[in-house]
């Protein structure tokens, strides 16, 4: 790709090219060796020794101009003769022996022309050989830039905003470079680059807000940056200054100069450059928990020569930036999870029933929908679902949920920006085109979903994206592109991208609402089984037909009162009354009106009854009244009342009914028969005494 020789057809004709012959060229666009160029830029000297140090392996063609020896003296020499005894005694040390993965950098004297000069020195190991490129060393305060970056450690310490640290970030290093235009570059998901944040000078063009695409810098060099945080080039249309000899004694590829400084331009990059009108530029890697982030961009219009220890000192601005950024981000994103957190501490209704699912949703829905910037919010439960907002018919929910269940982990978000291009298309519903679904920890057909309307926007571009195809020595090759005029395409079928912290915080969720439900579902169980276990009580205690209690649940009455009686002395009495002629009349209007008779005189009587008494049908139409702290005229008082209640029942065209009532109280020594006997004693006195009436029936001397 360094042959400057070009079919201006080309140009004319870029659709004569195949789709093959193109992706050849992108694939060789690819793989150019960029850490190999067999050459350096002419702003220093490179010198590759052997591992043992004894030997001059290869040398920069300039050598006599930085060191003042000619290449073939120093090949033919002594390291100590090219490098001079303190940078050898230091390379000798067991630090820098040691230090393979990443370079050293030392500051050294070496006597040229009878004149010391001070060289920046960095230092690094490839292969078999340890190189070193040397720099002239002209800052003559040090100190200056070491209260440069502890000024910029207090700055940045005290900035809480992300927006203002990386503006604040170009200003500084704007002032201390001088470039022209200074741009913090952040990449997307697909490699793109955007200018998030710029300082220039009015003589550049502003590139803020504007996207790059991914083959600007393609992976190769993105690798790079992962091993070396700053590419320098302060002059970018200098020639490149070879490698002698080309590779190293035995060695048939040239030497890989990635940890270095002064590794020489890629001809396809100096061409981008002088395209985009820069002269010189600095680019300083920018990485978040060990992945690139980004990159700080300096463009100098022209050529711009830069201190080693300025940009040593750039590099330390940029890398103390990071961490706090990344603080920051940390701090949102702990605030966006506390909120999530905090919406859930209300988990009952006012009367503190436990919210079931569409409560919680309905409670809480519009909270969550604006702390995740969604639309809509639905929880699918089997084939159910309930939610909150803009959302898809329940049949394409249960049916994107039925599909998430058999296609997807359940152990982890799913979420897409544009649904249209996802299997779950045909389900889509107008513009929500994002989705984020979660799975409940519980079940793996209840599903947990957020929905984001469509975001059209468009995208300006720093140039349109796309390079040229030519041909260059017979061979297709890309060349960059030559215009970096503002070029617009619109985004459609998109909606905003989640976030990472976002599918975090609605994992946490689901986590919640799985707890919920579940608790829900419990409460639900529980009070069906105390229903079904009241309804259980019911039938063993209560008459079938009347409701009141039946001969089992009244003797335990009767059982509980005299043991009250006997240990706390509690008074009571028993009032047994019969429905007088009741044969009669179910011979004359049938068994269903004497069961409506029984039914209407038990809905009376328990309006008349003291809240400590108890009635109960004793057999056929037999009832007992169980009257609590009662003596025998008390009692008495009260079946008459009774007694009184019936009679003036209407019954309709049934007409009317009477009662016969016996009354007995407790006396010490009774029991239940006891008891009961003297009440039905009572009761046959009643009706022989012409019945409709009540009596009394005391125990005997002899009872007591």
């Amino acid at each position: 790709m360094a042959s400057t020789h070009e079919d201006p057809s080309a140009l004319n004709a870029p659709t004569r090219y195949s789709a093959a012959q193109v992706a050849a060229a992108l694939e060789a666009c690819a793989r150019e060796p960029v850490h190999i160029p067999g050459a350096i830029q002419p702003v220093g000297c490179l010198v590759s020794l052997d591992a043992d140090l004894k030997r001059v392996r290869q040398i920069s063609a300039n050598s006599e101009t930085f060191l003042g020896i000619s290449v073939a003296a120093a090949l033919a020499g002594e390291p100590r003769e090219v490098l001079g005894d303190e940078l050898l005694n230091l390379l000798d040390t067991e630090l820098v022996k040691k230090q393979h993965s990443s370079a050293c950098v030392l500051t050294t004297l070496r006597e040229v022309r009878g004149e010391q000069r001070r060289f920046h020195a960095v230092v690094y190991h490839s292969g078999d050989a340890v190189v070193v490129e040397l720099e002239h060393l002209m800052c003559p305060d040090g100190h200056r830039l070491l209260d440069t970056v502890n000024n910029w450690l207090v700055e940045v310490g005290q900035l809480d905003d992300i927006d203002v640290l990386l503006d604040t970030l170009t200003q500084r290093v704007q002032e201390l470079t001088g470039h022209e235009r200074v741009m913090v570059y952040r990449f997307d998901e697909k490699w793109n680059g955007r200018v998030i944040a710029e300082t220039r000078l009015p003589e550049a063009k502003s590139f803020l807000d504007h996207y790059f695409p991914a083959s600007d810098i393609p992976a190769q060099v993105r690798r790079l940056y992962d091993i070396n945080r700053v590419r320098s080039i302060p002059d970018a249309s200098a020639p490149a200054v070879p490698l002698v000899p080309p590779c190293g004694p035995s060695e048939a590829v040239p030497l890989d100069m990635s940890q270095g400084v002064l590794r020489a331009v890629a001809p396809i990059h100096q061409e981008y450059l002088t395209n985009m009108g820069v002269g010189a530029s600095l680019s300083v890697a920018m990485h978040e928990e060990g992945r690139l982030w980004g990159l700080l961009a300096c463009h100098g219009l022209k050529s711009r020569p830069l201190e080693a220890d300025l940009r040593d000192a750039l590099c330390a601005m940029v890398q103390s930036t990071m961490p706090r950024m990344m603080l920051l981000h940390a701090r949102a994103d702990t605030r966006l999870l506390q909120h999530i957190h905090d919406s859930n501490d209300i988990l009952s209704d006012e009367s503190g029933r436990l919210l079931g699912p569409d409560g919680l949703v309905q409670r809480h829905g519009a909270q969550w929908l604006e702390l995740l910037d969604a639309e809509g919010i639905a929880l699918v439960i089997g084939k159910a679902s309930c939610g909150l907002g803009t959302l898809p018919a329940e049949e394409n929910l249960v049916a994107m949920a039925d599909w998430l269940s058999r296609f997807q982990q359940h152990d982890s978000p799913w979420h897409t920006q544009a649904l249209e291009k996802t299997p779950l298309a045909p389900w889509q519903e107008g513009d929500l085109c994002g989705l984020l679904a979660v799975a409940l920890p519980t079940e793996s057909t209840h599903w947990l979903m957020l929905f984001r309307r469509e975001q059209r926007h468009s995208r300006r571009w720093a140039g349109k994206p796309e390079d040229t195809p030519m041909i260059r020595d017979g061979q297709l090759i890309l060349t960059p592109r030559r215009s970096f005029a503002q070029w617009q395409d619109e985004v459609r079928g998109q909606s905003r991208a989640w976030r990472n912290i976002e599918c975090r915080a609605v994992g946490d969720l689901a986590k919640n609402l799985a707890v919920l439900t579940s608790n829900h579902e419990i409460a639900q169980l529980n009070e069906r089984l105390h229903r079904a276990n009241r309804k259980l009580k019911n039938l063993a205690f209560s008459d079938s037909l009347t409701g009141c209690w039946n001969r089992y649940r009244m003797e335990q009455g009767i059982d509980a009162a005299l043991n009250a009686a006997e240990r706390y002395y509690h008074p009571f009495a028993l009032l047994l009354f019969d429905v007088d002629h009741f044969k009669q009349f179910n011979d004359t209007h049938g068994h269903e009106a004497g069961d409506q008779v029984l039914v209407e005189i038990t809905r009376a009587l328990q309006d008349s009854l003291r809240e400590s008494d108890a009635l109960g049908r004793w057999g056929g139409e037999e009832f007992l009244v169980l009257a609590n702290h009662c003596e025998t005229q008390e009692a008495t008082r009260l079946a008459e009342r009774l007694r009184q209640c019936v009679a003036s029942i209407d019954l309709g065209k049934l007409g009317r009914v009477t009662i016969s009532i016996g009354v007995t109280s407790w006396h010490p020594g009774d029991t239940r028969k006891r008891l009961v006997a003297r009440a039905d004693e009572a009761m046959y006195q009643a009706k022989e005494n012409g019945r409709n009436r009540v009596e009394t029936v005391e125990a005997s001397p002899a009872q007591v």
